[in-house]
């Protein structure tokens, strides 16, 4: 009697396991991450991982935080193993994982799931390489101005929208004892780029960028060199972290510009991500964020020079792909971005065409959606730039990041930067690591 009893039970199991029943392990879905504060990983956790898991009962997902996430991506993926959701630092770092054939090819999922009606064309774009959709990108950023809008009420300043305007209150911020701006690239040597993205859209356009990295145009072009010739004149200055540019990192910036000893940080998106460690995030409604000044009479106001601060792709040897492309989509929902817009704003930002609102946002959320939303309202129109780090092939970004350091302290003429970016752009070009880039178009 036992026997037929176990024999039956055990019939029924197997009968539930091929019926698709509960009793069928789920499959793994692994994702790696950076090794983010427990807070970041408890939102991460709210927002993605335990709603992806209650939302269907085939796949579970799982995410590892790694300090050095971007090396070991690079080392377990060219060796054939990794996660199943690839973590990058921007489309240029996941050129030479497509073009090793290590990233499974999206365009299947992003006609499943619709993707491209839902995200800005210029945006999605800087992820097609080598013929397909290798990544999704997943942080949309701008470079901009961050303020305190009650130092500029105690000093009768005003947001300024040109060249003039801004150096106007940094020299007054200088004399004042305050520091023009609070920037610098301590932790985070890429800082450097940041002022590349804008100088260079500024006096050498967008459309001028795009025919360059078209192959079009010179690098060496006497526009090329007057925005880094004003750059570096910005550098001496000390508009840029008032000489104290290579002590100072995000987080030093933030206590300055709260403390009123700042009159701005120029800065990317992204860095709304560590504002509220320093302003209270629902709160707090002091901090804000413009678009940067004008720098000359034929640069359009606003100008958002667009980028992606990291994407995520699925790995070619992925067992789990089907559920690696439906955690993007999750990623990419109004509902997600809007949670974590709560606790961690800045950092997950798709680019969303209809960027989501919240009615009841209050301080740092506030004023991260609203950026957001007037961010991608300027790309849907066609008036935004390129940053260097998403556009531009990987040595060349290279020479914005480091050879840009050595012109600041004169080892380095701005010219001699540029001829060997032009170099470092045409060894690329001819390994064909360099990708077609649309001119904007503005509507």
């Amino acid at each position: 009697m036992s026997g037929v009893r176990h024999r039956a039970i055990w019939a029924a199991t197997l009968s539930v396991f091929l019926l698709g029943g509960t009793a069928r392990p789920r499959e793994k879905v692994s994702m790696w991450f950076w090794g983010a504060s427990p807070e970041y990983r408890a939102a991460l956790q709210a927002a993605l991982v335990r709603p992806f898991n209650a939302s269907q009962d085939r796949y579970e997902l799982s995410i590892e935080y790694r300090a050095s996430v971007d090396n070991d991506v690079r080392v377990a993926v060219m060796g054939g193993t990794g996660p199943d959701l690839i973590y990058t630092s921007g489309p240029s770092d996941v050129t030479p994982l497509a073009r090793a054939g290590k990233l499974a090819p999206l365009d299947t999922y992003a006609e499943l799931y619709g993707w491209a009606p839902r995200l800005l064309a210029p945006v999605l774009d800087s992820c097609r390489q080598f013929g397909h959709l290798n990544c999704i990108p997943l942080s949309l950023e701008a470079d901009g101005m961050f303020y305190s809008r009650s130092l500029f009420k105690e000093r009768g300043w005003a947001p300024p929208t040109d060249g003039a305007g801004v150096e106007r209150i940094m020299r007054q911020a200088k004399a004042a004892g305050l520091y023009p701006s609070a920037t610098g690239n301590k932790s985070w040597q890429p800082v450097n780029e940041n002022f590349a993205d804008i100088f260079l859209n500024q006096y050498v356009g967008p459309t001028a960028l795009a025919e360059l990295l078209n192959g079009q145009g010179s690098w060496t072009s006497g526009a090329m060199i007057k925005a880094m010739t004003e750059l570096n004149r910005w550098f001496a200055l000390g508009y840029l972290g008032g000489g104290d540019y290579f002590s100072l990192d995000f987080d030093k910036s933030l206590v300055l510009l709260h403390d009123h000893r700042a009159a701005f940080i120029f800065a990317p998106s992204i860095l709304f991500q560590w504002a509220p460690h320093y302003f209270l995030p629902t709160q707090d409604d002091d901090l804000a964020f413009a678009p940067f000044p004008s720098l000359t009479a034929h640069a359009p106001y606003p100008l958002y020079d667009i980028g992606v601060a990291f994407t995520y792709s699925i790995n070619a040897n992925s067992t789990v792909k089907d559920g690696a492309a439906s955690v993007l989509n999750m990623m990419l929902s109004p509902q997600f971005v809007l949670q974590m817009a709560k606790s961690w704003p800045g950092y997950w930002a798709p680019p969303l065409k209809d960027f989501p609102s919240d009615d009841t946002a209050e301080g740092i959320t506030k004023t991260y959606l609203d950026a957001m939303q007037a961010i991608t309202a300027s790309v849907a129109q066609g008036q935004y730039g390129f940053r260097v780090g998403t556009f531009f092939p990987p040595a060349t970004r290279n020479v914005f990041i480091r050879d840009i350091e050595a012109v600041w302290v004169g080892e380095e003429t701005p010219e001699q930067m540029l001829d060997k970016a032009a170099r470092r752009f045409s060894q690329e070009k001819t390994l064909g690591l360099v990708r077609s880039v649309a001119v904007p178009r503005q509507h």
